[in-house]
């Protein structure tokens, strides 16, 4: 790769696990300990499964494909759009276009009206 390219940004299965559970993680530890060090509550497994069932709502995909990709398995291109999107990303808004269950290709223009 020459000094003028970037890399491609990664929405692989495994990214998109990632973010998922760092986004339950923060919204978590936000909501159980506003303005104080982070610590483990008792309750935070029941807690956690709560805001990802929000997070599913939010991204209006099924159980089992959240299921599936929080365990960073791949799910079909429409689900893994609405979850990037309920995570506040837009693949195409970065110059990719996701592909199949796993996969994704840099495209050559952006598009600007798909901003997440």
């Amino acid at each position: 790769m020459s000094d003028h390219q970037t890399p491609t940004p990664d929405f692989s299965p495994a990214m998109l696990k990632g973010f998922l559970r760092a986004r339950v993680k923060m919204q978590f530890y936000m909501a159980a300990y506003p303005n104080s060090p982070l610590k483990a509550a008792p309750d935070q497994e029941h807690r956690e499964a709560r805001l990802r069932g929000e997070l599913r709502k939010l991204a209006g995909v099924s159980a089992k494909d959240f299921n599936r990709a929080w365990t960073g398995l791949g799910i079909d291109v429409d689900a893994r759009l609405k979850l990037w999107r309920a995570l506040g990303v837009s693949p195409t808004a970065h110059g990719v276009r996701l592909i199949g269950t796993d996969q994704q290709e840099w495209m050559a223009h952006r598009r600007a009206d798909d901003a997440a």
